[in-house]
Order: structure tokens, then C-alpha cells, then sequence
């Protein structure tokens, strides 16, 4: 794998992409108002679109009234709300583990590792001593990702180029929480444009980088492919 670097639109450095499919974004914040403006059509002050993502052709959308509060600032979402919504989303805890001790979620573990997952999704990291905050400095953390690019093939390829990172390219995602996949959003939909309505599918997808991991799985019996899924599902 390799990083993003990117350009960071809040203070315009050159800097390592973090966040986003492509790793394209520099920083919890600018994601934020990123998904702010294009999700949600609501503006803040590092991404003043009141209109989301409508275009200048869009004279019947650019039309539409805002939600801009004169008392408030120029846009809808001011710094405040920034500095909340950022600070929650640093400080979100990763939903604990169920199954842990099971045999079949231990056996899938082994599978995991013994398919070669984990040379991209990588298990476990030590966060950095020098965090801005100290709550989360010198943490052993379990994202089940190295957080970097990896070729996935030209069937997950999207075409795009984002920053450093091609159209066949994407960050490894974290697999922690995954588990809860339809708790949290309503439906079991995987990968970046949801393809995959199952775990086992999202694997199958995999190519490119991931090809020797998704044959490992591909071939294995049915007892050991079931084991992974139930370890995956543990996360």
C-alpha cells in the first residue's frame, strides 16, 4: 500500500490524506464539512456552498432558499457548530466486541490471518504519544486496516483520480464496527458504492491487491469461509 497526499483545504498544506474512500481528505473537520455541503446541502465556513452541490447550470436550485441566519454568520453551520460536531466525531468510541470467545468467531480469526487479510486490513496499532489530546495518546486500537492505498482491481474500479490515488485504488477501510453494519445503517450494503449485500460478496469482490486473499477465501470449505464471516461479524 501507499498514502494519499493531498492538499489540505483548510490550511492549504500538502499532507497526508486520511480520511474518505480514496484517503482524499485531510482532516476530520474538512470531512465534516465536506459531507455537510454534498450530503446535506448545509454550509460552514470551510465549505460556504449554502446550495450543497448544485451546480452554477442549476438556476432553479441555486434559487431555493438557505438556511443562512443573518445572527448567526454567513453561513448555516458556523464555527461553533464545527467545533462540536469535529470534537464528537474525534472522541466517538468504536462499538465493543460480541462473540469474542466463541469457537467458531476463534476459528474465523485464524482464517483471517492464515487467508492473508491482514496484509492490508492489519489488526493493531499504538496511537502516537504526542496526540492534542492526551485521552487519546499511547492507545493499542484494532481497526483491522493499514489506512492506505491498495490497487483493487478493475472490477472495483470507479475511474476517478483523487489526488495520488487512481481510479482502481482505495484506502483499506477499517473493518472495526462492521459487524453492526445493518444496526447502524438499516441495511447490510458493502463496499464504496454498496454492491455487495453480504459480507462473503464484499470478500468475492476483491481483486487486483486483494485477488490471492479473495481466492484463499474463494477455495477454502464452507465450514472455514462460514468461521471468517462469523469472526467478521464479532468486529
Amino acid at each position: 500500500g501507499r498514502p494519499n497526499i493531498v492538499r489540505d483545504e483548510l490550511s492549504g498544506a500538502v499532507t497526508l490524506g486520511r480520511f474518505g474512500w480514496k484517503a482524499q481528505t485531510a482532516s476530520i473537520r474538512q470531512q465534516a464539512a465536506d459531507a455537510f455541503a454534498g450530503d446535506i446541502g448545509i454550509s460552514t465556513p470551510e465549505m460556504p456552498k449554502h446550495w450543497g452541490d448544485c451546480t452554477q447550470a442549476q438556476k432553479d436550485c441555486l434559487a431555493m432558499p438557505n438556511g443562512v441566519q443573518e445572527r448567526l454568520g454567513a453561513v448555516e453551520a458556523p464555527p461553533p457548530v464545527m467545533d462540536l460536531v469535529t470534537f464528537y466525531s474525534q472522541n466517538l468510541a468504536v462499538p465493543a466486541r460480541r462473540d469474542i470467545g466463541k469457537p467458531d468467531v476463534l476459528a474465523g480469526k485464524k482464517q483471517f490471518y492464515e487467508m492473508g487479510c491482514i496484509a492490508c486490513h492489519t489488526p493493531k496499532f499504538v496511537t502516537m504519544r504526542g496526540t492534542p489530546d492526551k485521552a487519546q495518546a499511547f492507545q493499542l486500537i484494532w481497526p483491522y486496516s493499514d489506512f492506505l492505498l491498495h490497487d483493487m482491481g478493475a472490477g472495483l474500479a470507479d475511474g476517478q483520480r483523487v489526488g495520488e490515488a487512481s481510479g482502481s485504488e482505495w484506502r483499506t477501510p477499517p473493518l472495526w464496527g462492521i459487524g453492526l453494519t445493518a444496526t447502524v445503517n438499516g441495511n447490510a450494503f458493502y463496499l464504496h458504492d454498496g454492491r455487495a449485500r453480504t459480507l462473503a460478496e464484499a470478500i468475492l469482490w476483491h481483486g487486483g491487491e486483494g485477488q490471492k486473499a479473495r481466492d484463499r477465501f474463494a477455495g477454502a470449505t464452507a465450514a472455514d469461509r462460514d468461521a471468517l464471516i462469523k469472526f467478521l461479524e464479532s468486529l
